[in-house]
């Protein structure tokens, strides 16, 4: 079954097929083997068709939602998914907890992930962010560090998303948000 997800410019299909990747998961590790369950195609009108997958290592322990494939060429600003906009997915209590950062651009030319306030999540999604997410499924939105206690300092105080784990359709729209969408509307410029 095919579940879609639409939020401005942006749609995404969810898969119901497994992909696998060959990957190093984190700095560090060994080079292996991640499988998504139910990946995601994602496309912005005719400019941008990209895949997603939140892969899980087993080696490692760890579950990572990355843009895998994109369609040739790749241009701006879908580019910076290339390499960028990863999310790192901590499985705990039959949850999946993901810190809630966007593409923006602040303290350099390109965007990279940074943290983000309610308000411009409301910005970047054109209405409530939360409205939005909970439509397609059990989430809950609050201090990442509340979620996760250990969190690095570096997103210990942002937002964090946990939903039901394996119930990646609310985790779809935040990624549609916080990476496609932000790169279209140029999050953060201020020319």
């Amino acid at each position: 079954m095919v579940q879609s997800v639409s939020v401005g410019v942006v749609a995404a299909e969810i898969g119901s097929d497994s992909v696998s990747i060959t990957d190093v998961p984190v700095r560090g590790a060994a080079e292996e083997r991640g499988t998504a369950q139910n990946p995601v195609a994602f496309q912005c009108a005719e400019l941008w068709l990209g895949r997603f997958g939140f892969f899980e290592y087993p080696k490692a322990g760890v579950i990572i939602g990355k843009f895998y494939w994109h369609r040739e060429p790749v241009d701006e600003p879908f580019d910076r998914l290339e390499h960028a906009g990863t999310v790192s997915v901590v499985n705990t209590g039959g949850r999946w907890i993901t810190p809630l950062r966007a593409m923006k651009i602040a303290g350099k030319p390109w965007a990279t992930l940074n943290r983000v306030s309610e308000e411009e999540l409301d910005q970047l999604t054109g209405a409530s962010f939360l409205d939005f997410v909970s439509g397609l499924g059990d989430v809950e939105v609050g201090r990442y560090g509340d979620f996760v206690p250990n969190a690095g300092k570096t997103v210990v105080n942002g937002l964090g998303i946990a939903v039901p784990a394996g119930k990646i359709a609310p985790l779809v729209g935040m990624i549609a948000v916080t990476r496609p969408i932000a790169l279209v509307k140029r999050f953060g410029a201020t020319e």
